[in-house]
């Protein structure tokens, strides 16, 4: 094995590191409180209401061996508004439709502005305690670009289906209450893209009674190629972090950064999200 599969491979292994390390960070200090997090459903009858707004740039790339080069610089703003409303109290109903706007520079010299994807499906809780969940998400993705939408909005044409097991654990982190979101999931996608495994973890530690701070992962690998324009299996890891502030009990806002610290065959995408939560 030569020396540069090795670094490689150290790499991959620092990235996998760095995305569990949230979950690990979380099994100590562990005490109950009532805080919620993505795992956890809404009570009957009572909802929330999420807007986001992610904008990110990249004009580098990683390659085949997880090596930085200069790529053409593609820009995406992402408009995206959660539903979610209490069925019952065991059982979440979700609605999110998805704005658009993509561009990429030289040599493609291509833009699309329109929907993206509308995610669709419902929240089960499979079991809790008093600091923990366990659910069972499901959701269809409806697609909104056209077959003739151009370049830019490769990615966005086929339909999907998230699949997906989410644990939930609220404790005391160093005296201060915070939670843990951990979630696994198989995102099916039909037609040229290959399927997906994916690993999300959100850490939120409230360090002062209307702040809370936030740290996440995102974390994706293809089962393979898929077909053209498909044509290589990728991976990549995003590390986000930012702060919540709640301004009334019912509505906060949010602001955080998001950067791809490592992957292969993908976009090193860096950008700013904003959030305003509304629950009901």
């Amino acid at each position: 094995m030569g020396a540069g599969t090795v670094g490689r491979l150290a790499n991959r292994g620092t990235a996998v590191l760095c995305a569990a390390v949230m979950g690990l960070l979380c099994l100590v200090l562990i005490r109950g409180q009532e805080v919620h997090a993505g795992a956890w459903t809404q009570r009957e009858s009572e909802g929330s209401v999420y807007l986001q707004a992610i904008a990110t740039r990249a004009d580098h790339g990683f390659d085949g061996t997880s090596s930085l080069f200069a790529s053409q610089r593609y820009d995406k703003l992402n408009g995206q508004l959660f539903l979610e409303y209490g069925a019952s109290d065991w059982l979440t109903l979700l609605f999110a439709p998805e704005l658009l706007a993509i561009d990429i520079g030289a040599p493609t010299d291509a833009s699309y502005s329109g929907f993206g994807y509308t995610d669709f499906g419902g929240r089960l809780r499979l079991g809790e305690g008093t600091d923990w969940v366990f659910s069972l998400q499901v959701l269809g993705r409806a697609p909104g670009a056209k077959p003739d939408a151009g370049p830019a909005a490769i990615g966005y044409l086929e339909g999907e289906a998230d699949l997906r097991l989410l644990g939930g654990l609220s404790f005391l982190l160093w005296g201060l209450p915070a939670f843990l979101d951990v979630e696994v999931a198989q995102r099916l996608r039909f037609g040229a893209p290959p399927d997906e495994w994916r690993f999300d973890a959100t850490l939120g530690v409230r360090v002062a009674p209307q702040w809370m701070l936030l740290l996440q992962s995102f974390n994706v690998v293809s089962e393979g190629a898929g077909t053209w324009p498909f044509i290589q299996s990728y991976e990549y890891y995003k590390v986000q972090a930012g702060a919540m502030l709640d301004l009334t009990p019912q509505m906060s806002v949010s602001l955080s950064l998001v950067s791809t610290y490592f992957a292969r065959n993908a976009l090193q995408e860096n950008g700013v999200v904003l959030g305003v939560l509304y629950r009901y």
